[in-house]
C-alpha cells in the first residue's frame, strides 16, 4: 500500500473494507468482509458505551460496496479467517486470529485485542519470507 499508507493510523478492518486499500487484493473479498462485519458487529453489541467502536461500525457500513449485513442475535464470529492475497504473480494465504483477554485482572487489559495473521501454507510462509528478507 505504499509508505504514505503507513502514515496513517492502522485498523485492519478498514484497511480490508477500504477499497483504495487492501480490499483489491484480496481474492476471497466477500468471504472475508463478511467475517470482518461479523466480528466488528459483534464487538460493538458487545460494547454498547464505547464510542471509538461504535463510530467504528457505523463507518465500516458507510464504505462502498458495504450492505448492511443481516444477522441473527445468536450469530458470532468464528475464531478463525483464512484471507488469500494476490498481485501480481504473488499470492499469500493467511491465517488470523484475534486474541482477547476474557478474564482481565487489570481493567486496561479488558479492551486489548491482539489481532495475528500466520501463513496458511508453505508457499505463502516462503513468499513472505522471501519479501522480508528484501527489506534487509
Amino acid at each position: 500500500l505504499g509508505e504514505e499508507r503507513m502514515t496513517r493510523p492502522l485498523n485492519h478492518m478498514r484497511m480490508f473494507l477500504a477499497p483504495d486499500e487492501l480490499r483489491p487484493f484480496v481474492v476471497d473479498w466477500p468471504d472475508v468482509a463478511a467475517a470482518l462485519l461479523a466480528r466488528a458487529r459483534h464487538e460493538a453489541m458487545a460494547a454498547p458505551l464505547d464510542l471509538a467502536l461504535q463510530s467504528t461500525w457505523r463507518e465500516l457500513l458507510k464504505l462502498p460496496d458495504i450492505a448492511a449485513p443481516k444477522f441473527s442475535e445468536t450469530d458470532a464470529p468464528g475464531p478463525l479467517c483464512e484471507v488469500r492475497f494476490r498481485k501480481g504473480d504473488v499470492s499469500i494465504a493467511l491465517i488470523g486470529a484475534v486474541l482477547t483477554l476474557g478474564t482481565p485482572q487489570d481493567v486496561t487489559l479488558q479492551e486489548l485485542r491482539v489481532e495475528m495473521f500466520m501463513p496458511a501454507d508453505a508457499a505463502s510462509e516462503a513468499a513472505l519470507t522471501a519479501l522480508a528478507s528484501q527489506d534487509a
